[in-house]
């Protein structure tokens, strides 16, 4: 009974530490200067738009851990493949999901 305790107090401490690690990082402000000590001035409008497009041809690595095995691959495509990737996905569950129907009651 006490292992279990034991085990359940390490337990709820580890997830009460991950949920108190650093908060997510938001926009990136400079460093107070003597130059720039009191001013409230705006951020600065040279940082890129959230609604900029991004670039379909750029590379992106993703690490995959396949089922069965302990060891994660990395698969390398571009954007636009893993987009393409994602909407085949999407279409054939779709699909799946169409043919079987509802639950009858």
């Amino acid at each position: 009974m006490k292992a279990v305790r034991g085990t359940l107090a390490i337990g709820l401490a580890l997830a009460l530490g991950a949920c108190a690690g650093t908060p997510p990082a938001s926009a990136p402000t400079a460093p107070p200067t003597a130059a720039n000590a009191g001013t409230t001035a705006a951020p600065p409008t040279a940082a890129p738009a959230k609604t900029a497009r991004l670039d379909p041809d750029e590379t992106i690595c993703r690490r995959q851990v396949t089922t069965g095995s302990r060891f994660a691959q990395s698969r390398c495509q571009t954007r636009r493949q893993w987009e393409e990737e994602q909407r085949e996905a999407r279409k054939q569950t779709q699909e799946q999901q169409r043919v079987v129907g509802p639950p009858q009651t």
